[in-house]
Parts: structure tokens; sequence; C-alpha cells
């Protein structure tokens, strides 16, 4: 059975580089601006927006970010567990027991 919400790694990097240029062309920057401020070298920032490098480092990733300001939005993908890990692990025992 197929999972017609199962999103692709190469989708998800896609809209990642597509939605970094649309911040980056908001925020009025040149590849090569957003090169200089971040770090990040002109070519890694190009190829990732044309799909060449899909395979961006994390810590590119997050200079970028901090040049658009969007940084703290990081946290949103994975917001602190509303109880810690091992608590949980104690409540599934006696879920699943």
């Amino acid at each position: 059975m197929i999972d017609r919400n199962y999103i692709t790694n190469m989708t998800i990097l896609e809209t990642l580089a597509s939605r970094m240029k649309d911040y980056r062309l908001a925020s009025r920057l040149s590849q090569r601006e957003l090169a200089e401020k971040s770090g990040v070298s002109y070519t890694t920032i190009s190829h990732f927006e044309q799909g060449k490098n899909p395979n961006m480092t994390m810590n590119n990733f997050i200079s970028l970010l901090r040049v658009i300001g969007m940084e703290r939005r990081l946290l949103e993908l994975l917001p602190e567990l509303p109880v810690p890990p091992m608590a949980l692990r104690e409540i599934n025992k006696f879920i699943w027991a």
C-alpha cells in the first residue's frame, strides 16, 4: 500500500531550497551578499538553490537562516516533549504490559 502522505527526502530538500531562495529574495539579498553575510560560499548557495547540491551541511543551513532572521524557527521543527523521554518510557511499560 502506498502512503499518499509520504514526502520524499528530495522533495523536502527541494522545498527548503526553494523557500530559502524566496526568503533571500524577500530580504533583497543576492546570492553573493548572502554568502558574504553568512560565511557560506556563493557556490554552495547557488548549487543548493538550483538543486545541484541538496546535501548542504546543517551548520551552513543554520548560517543562512541567521542572515534572513529565521534561525529561531528551527526550534519549532522539534518542540520540547511535554514529558521527559524517560518518563514516556515508563508510561509505555504500563500501556503495553
